[in-house]
């Protein structure tokens, strides 16, 4: 893991040598994947001494829980706020949240692939934990919103839940994922992503 950093040792104060930590893992990541992430490399790149690091993450798993946490409250924040921009029909507010987590997963890929790695639930503490059951409740009320609306209404409602969880989260592991998406060219991401929550939870024709 190369180093890009000359920061000094005193150049941190307080938190600052946390957020710097977990934003060079993030980097770390996404250059050379999750495997490549050790404290020591972080504490190279940041000009930092070997120890310096273990006085915000005890180890690599507690610094990929931090990571993970806040990565679980970043999709959330950013589902959340297509909704509140969607005020009023359900349909068309579910469709919004699903846009704006697959928009953050696609533009955040580092973040995404920290979430969905298999170890992270090994670590997971309870702030993680808390950060999952929060977003997963947070569709769940919503998909129960738009089949009380008369989507899907005869469907299980566990089974609808997990249709609209997989869809654009299976879109987002593809395309995040260098070796599946390498066939593929997406020249208007929005609209991209537009197209694909319209096939989840069809909105064009609600307002007319």
């Amino acid at each position: 893991m190369p180093s890009n950093a000359a920061t000094k040792p005193d150049a941190y104060h307080h938190g600052s040598l946390r957020q710097a930590l977990l934003s060079r893992a993030a980097e770390v990541i996404g250059e050379f994947g999750i495997e490549s992430l050790t404290l020591r490399g972080l504490a190279r790149d940041l000009g930092v001494s070997h120890a310096a690091p273990n006085r915000h993450f005890r180890s690599r798993e507690d610094l990929l829980t931090a990571l993970a946490t806040l990565a679980w409250t970043q999709a959330t924040d950013a589902t959340l706020a297509r909704a509140l921009a969607a005020e009023g029909d359900p349909w068309i507010q579910l469709n919004a949240m699903g846009r704006g987590y697959l928009s953050w997963a696609l533009s955040n890929p580092a973040l995404f692939a920290v979430v969905t790695h298999p170890d992270i639930n090994r670590y997971a503490d309870e702030e993680l934990r808390n950060s999952i059951a929060t977003f997963q409740k947070t569709i769940a009320d919503a998909v129960d919103q738009t089949q009380a609306d008369g989507r899907h209404p005869a469907v299980d409602p566990t089974v609808l839940k997990l249709y609209t969880n997989a869809v654009p989260f299976g879109a987002a592991m593809l395309l995040t994922d260098p070796v599946l998406s390498a066939d593929m060219t997406i020249a208007d991401q929005e609209q991209f992503v537009a197209d694909i929550l319209e096939l989840v939870v069809p909105i064009k024709d609600r307002n007319a």
